[in-house]
């Protein structure tokens, strides 16, 4: 449900608070739908994160736990990317229950334009995804996946945000995948001191025939509980039949 460019880039563009070097966070997802293959598909994750700051320049880095029931020959890729599902006709169609590692997820985000009140934002991602996930039981593809974002926001009160990004997607062998195209777009309002709710749209291309694009509308809540620990509330529907019909996650950072 979650894309990794909510988890880093955002934060970025509206600002970071000063002391906040180090964070590590540890969150929980769970998404169900068709995704166009006429089953009922459900996966749940855990995922911990660590994220270091230091000037323009922020590292991460991201190992997720999934879980998985589908059928046997749909593939649910178990990183924090969030990229669409799809299909391996070599598999047999009869219901699995699967978990394991997820795909392990390694980035690195630099500040273009700096955050300033009602001044445009700008910050480039990078992503490596890397293939911890068992190919063998359908947890992902087995190969690693790489990709770029670009990201803008004008913060203030009311923060518009956007961001593109497309992703070079490993060949698995025995059928090939398309590279992906994805954007985001919303607005973040700031409410009180300490929280901040957001709306935005989010869009996936293909990654094969057999799957449609991936289109959702989402909502969340972040909010800080303390000067070190804040807690976010993140929900989505489904507008594709390429998207799951809903997702929910939650998520709990520390400054270290």
């Amino acid at each position: 449900m979650k894309t990794l460019l909510a988890a880093t880039g955002l934060a970025m563009l509206i600002a970071a608070p000063a002391g906040a070097q180090v964070t590590a966070s540890i969150g929980a997802d769970y998404a169900s739908g068709k995704y166009g293959t006429g089953q009922q598909v459900r996966s749940a994750s855990s995922t911990a994160t660590l994220r270091a700051k230091r000037k323009r320049v922020t590292v991460f880095a991201a190992l997720p736990v999934v879980q998985v029931d589908a059928p046997g020959n749909v593939i649910a890729p178990g990183g924090p990317l969030g990229l669409p599902i799809f299909t391996d006709p070599t598999r047999p169609a009869t219901r699995v229950k699967r978990s394991g590692l997820g795909d392990a997820v390694v980035g690195a985000s630099v500040q273009l334009i700096e955050p300033r009140p009602h001044r445009l934002a700008l910050a480039l991602t990078g992503t490596a995804k890397l293939p911890t996930a068992s190919a063998a039981r359908g947890l992902g593809t087995g190969k690693a996946d790489y990709s770029v974002v670009a990201e803008a926001a004008v913060p203030g009160k009311v923060t518009p945000f956007a961001a593109v990004g497309h992703s070079f997607i490993g060949q698995p062998d025995g059928y090939r995948l398309r590279d992906v195209t994805s954007a985001r777009g919303g607005l973040a309002l700031r409410v009180g001191k300490g929280s901040e709710v957001n709306v935005s749209y989010n869009y996936a291309s293909r990654v094969s025939d057999q799957i449609a694009d991936r289109q959702e509308v989402g909502a969340g809540v972040d909010t800080a509980l303390s000067r070190r620990l804040s807690l976010g509330v993140q929900g989505s529907a489904g507008v594709s039949k390429g998207a799951p019909d809903m997702g929910a996650g939650v998520r709990l950072g520390l400054r270290l």
